[in-house]
């Protein structure tokens, strides 16, 4: 197998949540047969629970097919929003489908049997895709270098959407506590996010390979500010990346059903029912009762929870990695909006 997981050696009791207390370093040693390793960072490990090793092998030889779609994303980049307009655009705008089966069954979450506790039944995402019929919409959070090693080959419609890392940062804090159960502190959990010691970090590496990559055919780089900003030319976009085309009504009527007033209340969306049922597994009620999963969608919402001295210390790192990573300050449009 050329995944290797190392097991974390330091501090796991920040970074624990309900069910999962040790997490694996985990890294993809055999890239030389993948040409867009040249654009990838390099010798980079991620921060994952323990169980990821029981999958990881499975996931990395996942058999992917050419009219396969795909959203990824790091955490609480708006993943469900783009999954939703994906889906939409690719199924020629359907708002019916979705009052009978939720998101997560249409848009099935490939590595979700790793992030929770084994008292969470989950289902075996992997072998329901090996199952589905054509065409697949899958979303994933791993980082370039775990994904599947055809999709670089077979190369199928990949649409990779970011955020800038202090709205990311804060609203996976609330994630971590009210749908993990952890116990962590904001100040913790952002030095945790700093340190790349939230699953599925360190953030910038997961964001530049996708970044080098956006003028690639079959991949599409979104931005949640620009869906904030300009949704209706967001999805002519992606509709356009799709081959489909849409009368402005139509776009217009969309992006009023993904409006956030709309979309929050989407109970095949929202994830109400499984924030309840997982209060009921941990026997933990959310510590933040006015919590949902579509919790406020804005752009610039840190400056109310982050301190000055935290921004400023989340902005001096995102100019860090930059500098190391020697890209050029267009890049900045993505890590400094707000």
């Amino acid at each position: 197998m050329s995944i290797i997981c190392e097991t974390f050696q330091g501090d796991s009791e920040k970074a624990s949540y309900a069910g999962v207390e040790e997490f694996v370093m985990a890294k993809n040693s055999s890239l030389e047969d993948i040409p867009q390793t040249a654009n990838w960072s390099k010798d980079v490990s991620y921060f994952l629970p323990i169980f990821y090793y029981d999958i990881a092998d499975r996931i990395l030889n996942f058999e992917v097919r050419p009219d396969d779609v795909w959203v990824i994303t790091f955490p609480k980049c708006g993943t469900t929003w783009a999954q939703e307009m994906v889906w939409q655009i690719c199924n020629n705008i359907d708002f019916e489908k979705p009052k009978e089966e939720s998101l997560y069954i249409r848009f099935p979450y490939l590595e979700v049997g790793c992030i929770m506790s084994r008292k969470v039944p989950m289902p075996d995402v992997i072998s329901i895709l090996n199952e589905k019929g054509s065409p697949r919409f899958i979303k994933s959070h791993l980082p370039a270098p775990l994904l599947p090693k055809q999709l670089w080959t077979v190369r199928p419609k990949i649409i990779y959407v970011s955020r800038n890392p202090k709205d990311a940062a804060i609203s996976f804090y609330h994630h971590y506590r009210n749908i993990q159960h952890s116990r962590v502190s904001l100040q913790d959990f952002l030095e945790l996010y700093i340190s790349g010691h939230i699953i599925y970090g360190p953030y910038h590496d997961h964001v530049f390979d996708f970044w080098r990559m956006r003028h690639e055919k079959n991949i599409l780089f979104l931005t949640f500010e620009d869906m904030k900003k300009d949704n209706p030319s967001v999805i002519e976009k992606t509709a356009r990346f799709f081959g489909k085309s849409f009368n402005r009504d139509q776009i217009l009527e969309l992006a009023d059903y993904l409006s956030f007033s709309k979309f929050s209340q989407n109970r095949s969306i929202n994830k109400e029912d499984t924030i309840n049922k997982l209060q009921n597994i941990f026997q933990r009620k959310k510590p933040d009762d006015d919590f949902r999963f579509i919790r406020k969608g804005e752009v610039g919402s840190y400056k109310k929870e982050m301190s000055k001295d935290m921004i400023e210390a989340f902005d001096k790192w995102s100019y860090n990695e930059v500098e190391k990573a020697h890209l050029s300050s267009e890049i900045h449009s993505i890590l400094f909006q707000n």
